[in-house]
């Protein structure tokens, strides 16, 4: 194309009129397989090899023998002060990955890049003449590159953002390269040899090994839950998952992981566990009681309907006493809000006074409190002080201090009405009633109970060891200081 080219028209002028170091220049930009292109003379005629050509797209061939600012016009005040500075000056200009906004697909333009080196052509007078461009087009890794610095911000976003752990492990997990605590473990910044001494307890080093040796062996991701030794040295939970990183040949180059601190989630779990044992527990008492209840309320029951009313009551006292406990998760009730749940569905609350110190109970005395309470309730609404319209009644709690140094819990029913001329208070003939007061109740909590009767007047007495009442929540002193005060 250049020896065809009608170099008459260009400013340049035929070839037999070019300098030696032009025509030399030429000759070996043609032979190179560089991308070269030449800028020649004030107004920067192109000439460039076939290496060069696609670099340009559509501007070849109509670029050769032109000006530059006819085919470069997009990115012409850009260009223009590199190629004038060299022609100026003299001297070289290079870069990398330089950018550049070319149009070379038409109209549509792309920002392209370059790495560059701009040098001087000097004629035989030592004036520059013109501009090599020895260019390498470096867009797809420059772009490439980005891809890469974006998804390495995504992912070190995502892993700020994450509470998780994060560790990188040798192919053979022999040594720790790196591992960010988040507080939850100890951090390592540089290769650690003892992790397992570390992180692991020993009675737990077998297993996990076993984990990553089969992790190893099949090439594929590491996943366990397993304790560890927490930065501050008590005993975690974490879930731990390592993907490895693979080569062209599919070696394992090393591992990549995030360990969960789930020591909650397994407290929480082990917690529910408990909790199910003592709800199975539970569950299985109170179909005692309930049949026990059935059986000794069938031996007095005359009335089928008042049979079927007195065990509906009962049942419903006995799931009064289990929403409590569910409220609590089954660490107990307390004392107040056990007997104003009891009390509640009788009525009269403004004759019912209440009057002892803040204890929770333990799950056991809330149930049979609870069936105490329900009892006194009953009896008190039907014979006793609730039965008329001047009645009270006073329940009263206390820690009292024994005389072998053992704190007792010590709990009074006392109804008092106007006297009548018979005595009251009490289920005729006895009853289910009564069996709970004097005998169920005082036996479930190892301890006793007295029921004094006189016209005008109901007292049960309830006695029993803290150790059976109150839940673990206070402290020996604690329920100490009650029962002095």
């Amino acid at each position: 194309m250049i020896r065809d080219y009608h170099w008459d028209e260009c400013p340049l002028g035929p070839t037999g009129s070019w300098t030696p170091s032009l025509r030399t220049t030429v000759e070996l930009m043609l032979a190179a397989r560089a991308e070269i292109v030449l800028f020649c003379g004030p107004e920067f005629v192109a000439l460039y090899n076939d290496a060069y050509a696609p670099t340009i797209g559509d501007k070849h061939p109509r670029a050769l023998g032109r000006p530059a600012r006819e085919s470069w016009a997009e990115l012409w005040t850009d260009l223009e002060p590199l190629l004038s500075g060299v022609l100026e000056t003299g001297e070289t200009f290079s870069a990398k990955d330089r950018p550049f906004y070319i149009e070379r697909s038409g109209a549509v333009g792309e920002t392209v890049y370059f790495d560059i080196s701009y040098s001087p052509v000097r004629a035989q007078d030592g004036t520059v003449e013109a501009v090599l461009c020895i260019v390498s087009e470096t867009t797809a890794r420059v772009l490439a590159a980005a891809r890469v610095r974006e998804s390495e911000q995504r992912f070190r976003a995502l892993v700020n953002a994450s509470s998780d752990v994060i560790y990188r492990m040798s192919p053979d997990w022999q040594e720790m390269h790196e591992l960010d605590g988040r507080g939850f473990l100890s951090t390592v910044e540089g290769p650690a040899i003892q992790w397992r001494d570390e992180y692991l307890f020993p009675e737990d080093r077998a297993s996990i090994q076993a984990a990553i040796d089969r992790a190893i062996e099949e090439r594929s991701a590491f996943e366990l839950e397993h304790r560890v030794r927490r930065a501050d040295g008590t005993a975690g939970w974490t879930l731990s998952r390592a993907i490895p990183i693979l080569d062209e040949d599919g070696a394992i180059q090393q591992w990549f992981g995030m360990a969960a601190d789930i020591t909650a989630r397994r407290a929480s779990e082990q917690h529910i566990m408990v909790l199910m044992r003592e709800v199975n527990h539970r569950v299985k008492n109170q179909y005692a009681v309930i049949l026990s209840m059935i059986r000794e309320t069938s031996k007095r029951a005359t009335d089928p309907r008042a049979f079927e009313y007195r065990i509906r009551e009962r049942i419903m006292a006995l799931s009064r006493s289990h929403d409590l406990l569910v409220l609590n998760d089954w660490r107990g009730a307390g004392m107040s809000d056990l007997v104003r749940e009891h009390l509640r569905p009788f009525g009269h609350e403004d004759r019912i006074t209440l009057s002892g110190p803040e204890v929770t109970l333990r799950s056991n005395a809330v149930q049979n409190i609870g069936m105490a309470l329900h009892e006194l309730g009953t009896n008190a609404t039907k014979y006793g002080a609730l039965s008329g319209g001047a009645g009270t009644v006073e329940v009263t709690w206390r820690l009292t201090e024994g005389a072998n140094g053992r704190s007792d819990f010590e709990l009074t029913w006392e109804e008092r009405w106007p006297q009548r001329a018979a005595p009251a208070g009490a289920e005729p003939g006895g009853g289910f009633g009564s069996v709970v007061l004097q005998r169920v109740v005082p036996t479930g909590l190892s301890g006793s109970a007295s029921m004094e009767r006189l016209p005008g007047l109901v007292r049960w007495t309830l006695s029993a060891p803290v150790a059976t009442v109150i839940a673990d929540s206070r402290d020996d002193e604690e329920v100490e200081e009650l029962a002095r005060a």
